[in-house]
Parts: C-alpha cells; sequence; structure tokens
C-alpha cells in the first residue's frame, strides 16, 4: 500500500485540523491548457469539442478563463480554463466513477495519486494529471490537465481554490 501521508494538506490556510472523518461536501476541481492561438477559436472551438466529451463539469455555469498575463516568458499559444463542480453530501464511490469515467473520455493516459479513505480526516483526494508534448491537430488540442476530486472545506458554494492570476474559483 502506498504512503499517502506526503500528500499535500488539503485545508484552507487557518481551517483546524481534525481527528474526525471529513462528512461535507466535495468538489471537482479542473485545470486545463490548450494549445490556441486565440480565444475566440478557444470558446467557439475547443471548448464545445471537449465538453461533447466530458460534458459541462462546471454545471453549465462557464469555465473561467484564466488570463495569466502576469507570468512573464509564458508560451502565448497556451490558454487555460478552470472550473469547480460542487457534489453535494459525504463521499459516495458513484463520486469517484463519475469521475474516472470523465477523465478516460479525454484521455487514457493519467498519473494518479489518490487517498481513498472516507474515514480519513481530511477526506478522500484524487489528484489526476496528463499532459502531451504534442496535442492533436484536431479540438479539443489539450496540451496539460490536472483534475482533482477533493473535500470542500469552504461550506459557501465556492473553492479554496484560486487561479493563478488570484480569482477565487466559484462553483
Amino acid at each position: 500500500m502506498p504512503d499517502f501521508s506526503s500528500l499535500p494538506q488539503l485545508l484552507p490556510p487557518g481551517y483546524p485540523t481534525s481527528e474526525e472523518p471529513f462528512a461535507g461536501d466535495y468538489e471537482i476541481v479542473w485545470s486545463i491548457y490548450f494549445r490556441c492561438n486565440n480565444l475566440r477559436k478557444l470558446r467557439d472551438v475547443h471548448i464545445p469539442a471537449l465538453e461533447e466529451l466530458i460534458g459541462q463539469p462546471h454545471g453549465g455555469s462557464g469555465w473561467v478563463i484564466d488570463s495569466e498575463n502576469y507570468i512573464e516568458n509564458r508560451d502565448r499559444s497556451l490558454k487555460r480554463i478552470v472550473a469547480v463542480k460542487r457534489l453535494e453530501g459525504p463521499y459516495i464511490e458513484q463520486f469517484l466513477l463519475d469521475f474516472m469515467k470523465r477523465l478516460y473520455s479525454l484521455s487514457p493516459s493519467w498519473t494518479i495519486q489518490a487517498r481513498l479513505s472516507p474515514s480519513h480526516p481530511h477526506g478522500v483526494y484524487v489528484c489526476a494529471h496528463f499532459s502531451r508534448e504534442t496535442p492533436a491537430s484536431e479540438a479539443p488540442a489539450v496540451v496539460d490537465a490536472l483534475v482533482e476530486l477533493q473535500p470542500a472545506f469552504t461550506g459557501d458554494g465556492q473553492s479554496g481554490r484560486y487561479i493563478g492570476s488570484g480569482q477565487r474559483i466559484s462553483g
């Protein structure tokens, strides 16, 4: 059995730790990079093609497009979209089954880390990542994807996560 004690802390800063199992809501956080030259093509071509594969993981509320203008020397042809899907209630196995189906409909090659113990005080956690050297020429031209199934500790309908530009991700 792998040692998952090195997985990142999932609690927001200042949130008290507990020995009790996590019994709150969960969320799935998507972060996807496309190789795409302009935002119009991203919206009109790549996002609809992505949603054909994985559905609307954001519940139809729209993807957040991160400008990433704060990063010097970044590849300007890469566009990042982010979304959060809220899953209400304590963890059930259907969360994981739906999560994995969406992952594998996008790509068969993922690196996955997981802590799948509902009795763990920080809840069930799955982190999945894949990247390609050269994306396929057809849409969606996904270069890099990171998707996490994790406890939602904020309780206010928003993720505890922020996109790089400092904007809080809402679910």
